[in-house]
C-alpha cells in the first residue's frame, strides 16, 4: 500500500509545540494535532536562527528556531545539511517533517531557505493571522532548577560516549518533567548534542 506525499502546512511554532501527538504504526505518517483539530505531519515554518550545532564529524546538526510564538529545534541525523549553511541570526523558511522524541516536538528539515527580504517574514504572518492560527497561548516560564541542572549535566559529562534519555532521567531522579525541560534547554543551547537518537552527549 503506497501513501501519497503530505503537504507541508505553513504554521506558526506554536501550533506544533502545543499540539497533539499521534504515534502511528507501519507507513502511516505520524502527526501533530493542533488545538483547531487540524493534523500536521510535514510543516513549513519561517522563523529566526536562534542557536547552531554542527557535530565534529557532521553526523548530527540542529538549529534552534523562534517565530516569536514559540521555539522548535530542526534536526538531522548522519549528515549536516540542509542547515549546515545557515547562520544565528538569520530568517529560514523551513520544510520539514514534524517528529517527537522524548516529548520534544521537532523537525527533520527537508528545504531551509534564508529569507533576505524581512517583509516576507510580516506577509507570512499576516497570513497566519488571517487564518487564525498565529498564536497560541503564552505559558509563564517554569523557574530553573540550577540544581538540578548541574546534576544533570555532572551526569551526562561522566559518559563519554553519550547517555541514553533513560538512564539519564533514572540517574538524576526528582521530577521526571523537571529533567526533560533541562534536556531540553541544554540541547538548545547547544551544551549538549544526540550522537544518535535517543542519545545525549556534552560537547
Amino acid at each position: 500500500m503506497s501513501f501519497e506525499r503530505q503537504t507541508a502546512k505553513k504554521v506558526s511554532i506554536s501550533l506544533l509545540t502545543h499540539g497533539e501527538w499521534v504515534k502511528k504504526e507501519g507507513m502511516e505518517p505520524s502527526f501533530v494535532v493542533t488545538a483547531s483539530g487540524e493534523n500536521i505531519s510535514r510543516a513549513r515554518i519561517m522563523a529566526t536562527v536562534m542557536a547552531k550545532f554542527v557535530a565534529e564529524d557532521e553526523a548530527f546538526a540542529s538549529i534552534t528556531l523562534d517565530d516569536s510564538t514559540d521555539t522548535i529545534r530542526a534536526k538531522t541525523f548522519k549528515t549536516a545539511k540542509p542547515i549546515d549553511t545557515v547562520a544565528i541570526g538569520d530568517i529560514v523558511d523551513v520544510i520539514g517533517k514534524v517528529r517527537e522524541w522524548n516529548d520534544e516536538i521537532y523537525l527533520i528539515p527537508e528545504v531551509v531557505c534564508a529569507v533576505k527580504d524581512p517583509n516576507i517574514e510580516l506577509l507570512r504572518k499576516l497570513e497566519l493571522a488571517s487564518k487564525g492560527g498565529s498564536e497560541a497561548p503564552q505559558m509563564a516560564a517554569a523557574p530553573k532548577n540550577d540544581g538540578l541542572r548541574e546534576k544533570v549535566l555532572g551526569i551526562i559529562g561522566k559518559e563519554k560516549e553519550g547517555i541514553s534519555y533513560d538512564t539519564l532521567i533514572k540517574e538524576a531522579g526528582g521530577n521526571e518533567q523537571d529533567v526533560e525541560k533541562v534536556i531540553n534547554d541544554v540541547l538548545a543551547e547547544g551544551i549538549c548534542y544526540e550522537p544518535s537518537p535517543g542519545k545525549i552527549k556534552k560537547i
